[in-house]
Order: structure tokens, then sequence, then C-alpha cells
């Protein structure tokens, strides 16, 4: 954005003087700028117009019944809420003294009187930028601080997360090397399969890391293209069925036929293999999840539902959110990066879709995620 690109029409100018005729002279000149003009007599009325208001710039006189101008000028700068409001004394006072005063209570600038037009709309043109100018840099170091928090979070989740599988990586990779004619065949294997988890847990990890980088970064470009979601939740339980068959889950299932529809295959297969994933990892042993898609309201409608503990009100309130460790633990010792439904919430909502999630009468939770895609 350009510093000079603001509309005048949203800027407000608050103009404290105890004399009608210098408001009227002001007036006449700032309204045709398009300002929105605010007008007080006393510097105790601009003191709460302004706390109300929080005009962006203040003309304010010096010489005035009750608190004068300076004064006003201090209580303005000792509230939090109206410090950063520039304040420009207009005065036939200039003393040096009386300038340092000024300047001293909190004043950026002075207007002398009697008034030149061409000077006061000067003044206040260039203090209006430098204040837009000075809100923007708040604004940008404020996203670069927001931005630094999630790369620590990052480094630092990368570095807890990935410590652990790269040593068991490292360990049984070295036991194979200098063991690997001495040990029985099925010790091989175990190193191998304890190799193999190690490493899913990092690729998911990091894939997880980019998936939300990318997402952050406005990088999430859906590939749309028509399709079957009955035949894609259907390849997405296949590929978790072995997951619940180690917990002894049972897959019950409810697949309607649905018409084609257009949307990102590879992106909505995370949504249904995370959910899908969710439900088994926090469902307790020997007990039932249920996945189903149909249509709600006309719109095709996918909904997973558990057995496990449910959802705390706590974990509601923070569930869609980046780096979320919820209270329920994993049955089974799985691991989570804490990013799984913050990445799933960030693609639903590129496809302009909805999840919802409850806790179920019965026990367990229900997640649900409705998708208004447009027939193919």
């Amino acid at each position: 954005m350009h510093l000079t690109s603001f509309e005048p029409t949203t800027l407000q100018v608050l103009l404290v003087d105890d004399t009608p005729a210098n408001i009227d002279v002001l007036s006449q000149t700032l309204e045709p700028e398009g300002y929105r003009l605010l007008v007080a007599n006393t510097g105790e009325k601009a003191l709460k117009i302004a706390a109300r208001v929080n005009p962006d710039l203040i003309l304010l006189d010096v010489m005035m019944p009750g608190i004068d101008g300076f004064e006003t000028c201090r209580q303005l700068k000792a509230d939090a809420n109206t410090r950063d409001i520039p304040v420009i004394f207009c005065t036939a006072k200039t003393e040096v003294n009386d300038l340092i005063t000024g300047f001293e209570s909190g004043g950026v600038d002075y207007i002398t009187k009697p008034y030149r037009q061409a000077e006061v709309l000067a003044r206040v043109r260039t203090h209006l930028q430098l204040r837009r100018s000075l809100t923007l840099l708040s604004q940008r170091n404020t996203e670069l601080s927001a931005l630094n928090q999630t790369k620590n979070k990052f480094l630092g989740i990368a570095a807890h997360d990935l410590r652990n599988p790269i040593g068991a990586v490292l360990c049984f990779a070295e036991m194979l090397r200098e063991d690997y004619e001495a040990l029985p065949k099925p010790e091989i294997i175990d190193g191998l399969n304890c190799i193999v988890e190690a490493s899913e847990i990092m690729l998911n990890l990091v894939n997880d890391l980019l998936d939300v980088s990318a997402i952050e970064q406005g990088h999430l470009n859906l590939k749309c293209q028509p399709g079957s979601l009955r035949k894609l939740v259907a390849q997405r339980l296949e590929l978790c069925r072995f997951r619940a068959q180690q917990k002894n889950i049972c897959l019950e299932t409810e697949l309607a036929e649905l018409p084609e529809y257009c949307f990102d295959n590879a992106r909505l297969g995370q949504v249904f293999d995370n959910l899908i994933g969710n439900a088994i990892k926090f469902a307790p042993p020997a007990t039932t999840v249920w996945v189903s898609i149909g249509l709600e309201e006309g719109a095709p409608c996918f909904s997973v539902r558990d057995q496990g503990p449910g959802l705390s009100a706590a974990d509601l309130e923070k569930l869609f959110k980046d780096f979320q460790q919820l209270s329920a633990k994993p049955t089974g010792g799985e691991k989570s990066t804490g990013l799984g439904l913050a990445i799933v919430k960030k693609i639903v909502d590129a496809h302009q879709g909805t999840i919802r999630v409850h806790n179920h009468t019965s026990g367990g939770a229900v997640f649900s995620v409705l998708l208004p895609v447009q027939a193919a």
C-alpha cells in the first residue's frame, strides 16, 4: 500500500478551541478535503471525545478556560488509548519556551495564528500521512512477530519430535550394520520395522510442517476435477483398515451413491485420512468407528464417529488451531504433531465447506464435513 493512497473521508480530525471564529476558519479549510471534523470548546470535552472516538489527529488550542492545551495534551499522552494520536498546537504564542513546553507535553507540531490555509493543509496532511505510516509499520511488526513465533514453533516441534525417531533409526541401523550376520531373522525384521515406523513418523511431521507453511503463505492451490467422493472415501478407508485391525477396531461404513462432484482429490484425501485416522487413534481397542458419506440439505456430507472419551470444552475451543495438543490421548501410543486438524480446517475452508464437531450422546466424538461443491 502506498502511504499517500488513503481516503480522507475515513479520517477524523478533532478541533479544540474555545473561540467559534477559529473553529469556523479551520472547518472551512479542512471540510473541502473530506475529513470528518469533531469539535470541542474545552480541554475536558476534548479528552472525553478523544477517549470515545480516537480521532486520527487533534488540532489543539493552547489558551482555553479550564485546563489549557498543554495539560490537555499531557493527559492525552498519559492514557494508553489516546497516547498515539498526534496533536498539533494552534496558538499565537511563538516564544521559544512555549514551543518547548508544547513539545515536552507531547505535541508533534505547531500552527500559528492567524491561520494560513496552505500551512494548515500542509501540516495536517503531513501528520496524517506520518500516522498512517506508523500504523502500517506497527501492523507489519505485529505480522512479523507472529511469523517469528510460528517459525520458532516449527523449529521447536521439529527439534523435539524428530529427535526420538532419528535416534531410533540410528540405533537400529547401527545394530544391523554391526551384527547383521549374527542376528536372527526375526530380530532383523523387528529392527527394520522400527526403522520404517520411525521414518513414517518423521515423514508425516515434515509433510505437516510443509503443508501448514504453504497454506499460511497462501500457496494452497486446489486442483479441482470431477470425481467420486464415495470412491475416495472407500480408498482412504482401505488405507486405514490395517491400523484399525491392529487395535481390533471395527470399521462400520455407510457410503451412499452420489453424483460426481468437482474437488481436489489429493487434498480431500488428506482430510478423510486425518479424520478417520484420528477416530482410530483415539478410539479404545475393540470398539467401533463409523464412517459415512451421503447428502445433507442437497450437499455431500462426510462423517466419522468413534467410541472414545469425546472432547472436553477446552479441547473443542482449540481444536482447529496450529500446534495444539488435546487433553484426550491416543489409546495405542500413537504420535501426533498437533497440526493435522488445523490443516483439515484450512483445506475444508478452501473448498468453501464447513467442518463441525460434537460429542455423541452415547460417547465419542463426531466430526462432519459439509462440502458445498458443485456437481460435475
